[in-house]
């Protein structure tokens, strides 16, 4: 009875790292180069480079899902994943990080169209797409410029770009890196003209449990305090 007792302890004991080793679920925006999947099919990318260090030298075991904008905001509030990044907006119960990421919209148009853009109200004229949840995260202004504009949001933004090298938009609204790396790739032989309309914000990412931005955030110092940071984020520009 003993012995039985004792096997049936050993059994329960060694069940138990298995339910704790469950993996975090991480949703980041599926967006080169900050986070995407290489053409062997592996993750990669700066954003994906610094969450996925940040998390692995804490001790988490992490599961990553790429995510269109607006899925990604919308997995995280049905709470099927425990952090996302970027979170530019606020989502009520949820615990932020320290702003990390640096992004900048632009106007991006085509060179050869020689449009000179100094002001967000001068999108009005013109015919836009941008990128999902844009005018919750560009704010007021921007808003009721598109309001009188031909405007459309879309995920995709190679699709964004197709249309602006087809002519059939003047301006493609999107952070700065993300553009230029989708244009060099799609049509390198089109330059493009970046009007820079939009100050530079840092974005943070967001978790439902505070143990973990608070180990994100440790993690974050460390690596800014050891220029890990501004290595990874100034290899693309």
């Amino acid at each position: 009875m003993i012995k039985c007792s004792y096997m049936l302890l050993l059994l329960l004991l060694s069940s138990l790292p298995v339910c704790a080793a469950k993996p975090l679920r991480i949703g980041l925006h599926l967006s080169a180069p900050w986070s995407y999947y290489d053409q062997h099919g592996e993750l990669t990318g700066l954003e994906y480079q610094l969450v996925s260090r940040i998390f692995s030298r804490a001790g988490y075991e992490v599961s990553y899902e790429l995510h269109s904008y607006s899925r990604l905001l919308k997995q995280f509030s049905d709470k099927k994943l425990d952090c996302a990044s970027p979170v530019a907006v606020q989502i009520d119960g949820a615990y932020y990080t320290a702003a990390y990421l640096p992004f900048q919209d632009v106007a991006v148009s085509l060179a050869s169209r020689e449009l000179q853009l100094t002001s967000i109200s001068q999108l009005s004229t013109l015919r836009i797409v941008a990128y999902q949840q844009a005018q919750q995260v560009l704010g007021e202004q921007f808003q009721q410029a598109v309001a009188q504009a031909s405007y459309v949001e879309m995920a995709e933004r190679e699709r964004q770009l197709e249309l602006l090298f087809n002519h059939r938009v003047d301006v493609v609204i999107g952070e700065r890196r993300v553009l230029q790396y989708l244009a060099a790739q799609q049509a390198p032989q089109q330059p493009i003209q970046l009007h820079p309309l939009f100050a530079e914000q840092g974005y943070p990412a967001a978790c439902w449990m505070p143990e973990l931005t608070a180990a994100f955030n440790a993690g974050l110092q460390q690596m800014a305090s050891s220029g890990e940071l501004e290595q990874i984020l100034s290899s693309a520009h």
